[in-house]
């Protein structure tokens, strides 16, 4: 039997459900995008596949009715397919499947439960209009890489008239648009929560690896060098130390004289973990402050003046970010990419030649956010930027304007004005923390609304068996 996927967990916007496959168990990664993945909800109404099919063993009375919702019903059809529905979903993660029994009275509250939420959703005029369920029925078919014929013809030779189909799937947005408005949109964490989170975790933290930023300059000694030559080399890597420590900057020496493989880029290796340095360099620094030069230290390869940018310091996480600003030129019918790198190449001497950048991007930039301050992106790190941008951006030093540089935008001039080490990691914590108590919070909220629901409605069962629900 060909499995079709009908949904994929991710963001609110992103995702929509498998129609006709309910359940009260929300998760709240549809409600809020800082808190995915937790507690047991993530199980039942969003289900990663949905199998369309009905059982063999349907019979005369499957439209038998087992109970009564206000002014509503479930009948044995409308049970027999959530069990079928019910046992792929347990199947296809691998859970044991209870006794028959058991499983049908965890089904029929799970329909009940549904009743209850639509009724909610109808009486607080909640609606969902055609075009979201055409949105919802056209992701559905690329998630599959079917056409909206073929997503049909398929539903349909599986036993489904595909308006059922397409009444499911409103009915499930009905169900997130009511819990989203009803629960999770009023559930906040305060500062004092995270606060009081976090200093009940600080018991259970890890200790990490002490990470470093260093800048060296390396002055190389062959192997067969004679030793008056070494000698010579050792001579210029204390002079090099002494300008240094008299006010040339560092990156100004190691691009001038420094043989090592990050000359280019003033002799920075990043900031990286003290297990990915060399112990030469790490033993160099030691009790260094941020800031602080090592004296040249001599090895098999040559000699070494090391200095200390950053040592960070236990829970922090440290990423490199840079103050950005550009101009954007995107081909067009009329200028082609030959025509626009040309003229960014003009507007790019201008700006070598003297030209206020601010007032280039005012008469030539074509991206509207930035151009009323001046191209400025802000701080941009990891990931902020399309990759293309990121890579070009890391190559360039402060003050250095690039050649037109191509994205999925166009032609962009990128001048990085300012770079820095950054610490990430308390506002990582925080959101994660936000997340959890948040979570919990909504867990328990969502638990004590439905119940008020179920308790306010009329629920009558039919069938002896389910009775003592």
């Amino acid at each position: 039997m060909k499995c079709i996927e009908f949904w994929r967990r991710g963001r609110l916007s992103g995702g929509f459900v498998a129609p006709l496959t309910y359940s009260n168990k929300f998760s709240i990664d549809h409600y809020s995008p800082d808190c995915r993945g937790l507690r047991r909800w993530v199980a039942g109404l969003f289900t990663a596949a949905f199998i369309v099919f009905l059982p063999s063993a349907m019979g005369a009375d499957l439209d038998r009715v087992l109970a009564i919702i206000d002014d509503g019903v479930i009948t044995q059809s409308d049970l027999e397919l959530r069990l079928v529905q019910h046992v792929a979903d347990l199947q296809s993660t691998g859970q044991v499947i209870p006794a028959q029994d058991e499983l049908e009275r965890q089904v029929l509250l799970e329909l009940v439960q549904d009743q209850v939420l639509l009724h909610r959703a109808q009486a607080r005029g909640i609606r969902v209009d055609e075009a979201r369920v055409d949105n919802a029925v056209t992701g559905m078919a690329k998630r599959n890489r079917l056409s909206i014929d073929e997503l049909r013809r398929e539903v349909e030779r599986r036993g489904m008239p595909f308006a059922r189909y397409r009444e499911g799937l409103r009915e499930q947005l009905l169900i997130r648009e009511l819990v989203s408005s009803e629960v999770t949109r009023h559930i906040e964490a305060s500062d004092v929560e995270i606060d009081e989170f976090l200093s009940s975790q600080k018991k259970r933290a890890v200790k990490q690896e002490a990470q470093l930023d260093l800048s060296h300059i390396l002055i190389s000694v062959p192997t067969a060098v004679s030793a008056a030559e070494r000698e010579t080399r050792e001579s210029l890597a204390f002079d090099i130390l002494r300008r240094v420590e008299s006010g040339m900057l560092f990156d100004e020496a190691a691009r001038q004289f420094s043989q090592g493989p990050s000359a280019s880029k003033g002799g920075n290796l990043g900031l990286r973990p003290v297990s990915q340095l060399p112990e030469l360099l790490v033993a160099a620094v030691e009790g260094l402050a941020p800031g602080d030069l090592s004296s040249v230290v001599e090895s098999a390869g040559g000699f070494h003046i090391v200095r200390l940018n950053v040592r960070a310091q236990t829970g922090q996480q440290l990423v490199r970010q840079y103050r950005v600003r550009h101009i954007l030129q995107a081909p067009n019918a009329v200028s082609n990419l030959s025509m626009v790198s040309a003229r960014l190449i003009q507007v790019r001497d201008r700006i070598l030649a003297g030209a206020d950048f601010s007032t280039m991007v005012r008469l030539h930039s074509e991206h509207l956010p930035s151009r009323s301050n001046g191209g400025d992106l802000g701080w941009v790190g990891p990931g902020d930027v399309v990759p293309e941008f990121e890579a070009v951006l890391k190559e360039l030093v402060p003050g250095q304007v690039s050649f037109p540089s191509r994205t999925r935008f166009g032609l962009h001039l990128i001048e990085v004005t300012d770079e820095r080490l950054h610490d990430v990691g308390g506002q990582r914590l925080r959101a994660q923390a936000r997340s959890v108590i948040r979570s919990r919070k909504i867990d328990e909220r969502y638990e004590a609304w439905l119940n008020e629901l179920i308790g306010r409605a009329f629920i009558e069962y039919r069938s002896p068996r389910f009775q003592a629900q």
